[in-house]
């Protein structure tokens, strides 16, 4: 019987390198991303499997940036609306692409990448999922994905401070973010700084 194990790491090692040459930003928030999700992931009682489509949703869930056009994706100030929309449509094409790796896990993987921009009250995108609707690694996502692009240098502004950060994503709660998952990254973060 065929081994397709090679392929798959050769596909994954494929996509890494494809979002590393298209933007460092990208590629290093993702790495950031992983860790923290990791730690918060074990903190929601995820199994281990469950873990690892975390970790590799969090490795890839901007790779479907390497489709935005480099005038909306390094714009160095705030996206209009019609630059926002364009960006709005990573997730999707993040599915796609980590659907073509050809893993067993790629269905679960593709859906938390599908579902990281979703909105605890139903107000994000791309489907408009609410509450225990997204996928529990995606809402771990959202959380951890928002910290890091809040406390890292962006095209069009510098780092936030970690309390300032904390209070935007305190403020989200029951909105943007899952209330009892904040809840165990606010302890987690308390643990660590």
């Amino acid at each position: 019987m065929f081994d397709d194990a090679p392929s798959q790491v050769c596909s994954i090692d494929a996509l890494s390198m494809s979002l590393q040459m298209r933007d460092q930003y990208t590629r290093f928030h993702c790495d950031r991303v992983g860790l923290l999700g990791d730690q918060l992931g074990r903190l929601c009682d995820l199994d281990d499997t469950q873990r690892a489509h975390l970790a590799l949703a969090a490795r890839f869930h901007d790779i479907g940036k390497i489709g935005i056009p480099d005038n909306v994706l390094l714009y160095p100030a705030r996206l209009d609306d019609a630059q926002r929309a364009i960006m709005r449509t990573h997730p999707e094409r993040g599915e796609r692409i980590f659907a073509t790796t050809g893993r067993s896990d790629a269905p679960e993987v593709a859906r938390l990448i599908r579902s990281h921009h979703e909105a605890f009250d139903g107000s994000g995108y791309p489907d408009g999922l609410k509450g225990s609707d997204i996928p529990l690694g995606a809402r771990v996502l959202t959380i951890v994905d928002g910290y890091d692009a809040m406390t890292t240098t962006r095209p069009y502004r510098g780092p936030m401070p970690h309390a300032k950060a904390m209070g935007i994503l305190a403020e989200q709660q029951g909105g943007l973010v899952d209330p009892e998952v904040f809840g165990l990254f606010t302890r987690m973060m308390a643990a660590t700084t």
